[in-house]
């Protein structure tokens, strides 16, 4: 590092410019002590005098002069750059980055980003998408800001804002011989070969701990990381699927049987952040503005699943 302050050169040209330590103090906001402690500082760091002192008055020695030439010179430097910081503050929007699964971005991201965008049209937003373990851990680690998930177990280190809880069903495809059942069992499912997530996702998670917790055999497991894929395996035949209600669209109940199952299952929804971050100004926002859907008009077909804060 250099051998001098740098704050203390700047003080030591303000005290020259203005001929002062009383006005070098107001402009600076110091104390006139605390403007003197600057200049002895930076005359010990230099080795040599830089003020000739006599009866209250000033003058720059030699080497002052010398080295009020290159504080000139640094001060204007260090004012560009305060002015351009300020310049890029103002004109730079903040930028919230959101993690979320595939199907919560698109059933449910849509209406929550439309209405928050419109309320702070300031913030920019950029989307992460994954399943829910590798969504955490993009939160832990500080690459997003926070995540829409369900049923994490997290750290000490996050907090969990409660959204709702989503409703897990059976689909299988029209011909299927489970489709005609008002609802069905696990141990019915467990007679098919059941196309699942991958490690990580929770809809795996919940399905396989209510398997094991009933003591059914595994079925046959295909695992695919695309829920879109899961529906067009599911059919075409090659097997049923565990997925939250909402993630079978309208348009695709022509081709795909939603069957509610004996044994209910949800998933719970949460939005999470770092509990160090609590403060951020764009994370508090997106939290009050989801707290605020869902206190008044968010999603009202969904108000029985709504999880209170």
């Amino acid at each position: 590092m250099f051998s001098y302050s740098l704050n203390s050169l700047i003080v030591f040209y303000a005290v020259a410019k203005t001929r002062s330590f009383s006005k070098a103090a107001n402009m600076l906001f110091m104390t006139q002590p605390g403007v003197s402690n600057h200049v002895s500082q930076l005359e010990a760091q230099t080795g040599t005098m830089l003020l000739k002192r006599e009866k209250g008055k000033f003058q720059l020695t030699k080497e002052g002069k010398a080295v009020f030439k290159h504080a000139e010179k640094i001060e204007a430097i260090a004012r560009g750059l305060e002015n351009t910081i300020k310049a890029i503050k103002k004109d730079a929007k903040p930028l919230l980055k959101i993690a979320i699964t595939p199907v919560y971005s698109r059933v449910m991201m849509p209406f929550i980003l439309g209405s928050f965008q419109k309320a702070n049209p300031d913030i920019m937003i950029k989307i992460d998408l994954g399943n829910s373990d590798d969504m955490l851990k993009t939160v832990v680690s500080m690459q997003n800001d926070v995540a829409v998930l369900a049923n994490q177990m997290t750290s000490q280190k996050v907090f969990a804002f409660p959204l709702l809880k989503e409703e897990l069903v059976l689909i299988t495809c029209n011909d299927h011989p489970l489709s005609a059942k008002e609802s069905a069992s696990l141990q019915e499912i467990a007679e098919y070969p059941l196309v699942i997530r991958e490690e990580g996702s929770s809809t795996r998670k919940v399905v396989l701990s209510a398997l094991k917790s009933m003591n059914i055999g595994l079925p046959v497991l295909i695992e695919v990381r695309s829920t879109e894929f899961i529906k067009e395996w599911v059919s075409q035949g090659k097997g049923v699927s565990i997925l939250i209600k909402r993630a079978v669209m309208d348009d695709e109940r022509k081709y795909l049987k939603v069957i509610p199952l004996k044994e209910s299952l949800f998933l719970k929804v949460s939005v999470l952040f770092l509990k160090s971050k609590k403060y951020d100004t764009s994370i508090q926002k997106f939290v009050d503005h989801i707290a605020q859907l869902k206190a008044e008009s968010y999603l009202q077909h969904l108000k029985d699943t709504i999880i209170p804060a």
